[in-house]
């Protein structure tokens, strides 16, 4: 018997249940000049009712390595599995007390597809910056986080990234 290798698309793979690939028809959840988010992709319901699979694309623009923003989702973790790329993600812990976090908690790790971050609710974090022509992730969160748990804040002070070995 001989079986030929195919490239795995949403209606050959159905009968092995879903995949998610990078080229959606529907216009992204979310988006800016850096990025693209594509919410509830996959159906993982096997898991629960409130777990969603998402897609996010971050390209490389001209962006200074420096944080002026910060979102965290009070209710619910997030989980980012990298597909492709390396850059750089930057997170501070929660607050639960404050509507900002504490400037001089964040810390910034590479991201180089060797591990993917399971963030515990209320941890924030920042769209990741991305040192390779672009990023990929997997994206595991609840359904509702985009419409009623997405907390985006401006920092009251600007953090810089640096580079180091």
């Amino acid at each position: 018997m001989e079986i030929k290798v195919k490239y795995p698309t949403p209606e050959n793979f159905t009968k092995f249940g879903t995949i998610v690939v990078p080229s959606f028809k529907e216009s992204p959840a979310t988006f800016s000049e850096n990025h693209n988010y594509w919410h509830n992709v996959a159906d993982i319901s096997q898991l629960g009712e409130e777990g969603t699979v998402g897609f996010l694309e971050i390209k490389k623009k001209e962006r200074e390595f420096v944080l002026d923003k910060a979102e965290r989702h009070k209710y619910a973790l997030e989980t980012f599995i990298p597909t492709s790329g390396v850059g750089i993600f930057c997170l501070a812990p929660a607050t639960p007390d404050k509507d900002v976090p504490d400037i001089s908690s964040f810390e910034a790790f590479w991201i180089d597809g060797t591990a993917s971050f399971f963030l515990a609710p209320g941890v924030w974090h920042w769209l990741p910056f991305t040192l390779t022509p672009e990023m990929k992730f997997i994206l595991l969160l609840k359904k509702s986080t985009v419409e009623k748990d997405l907390e985006i804040v401006d920092l009251p002070e600007k953090v810089k990234i640096v580079l180091t070995k």
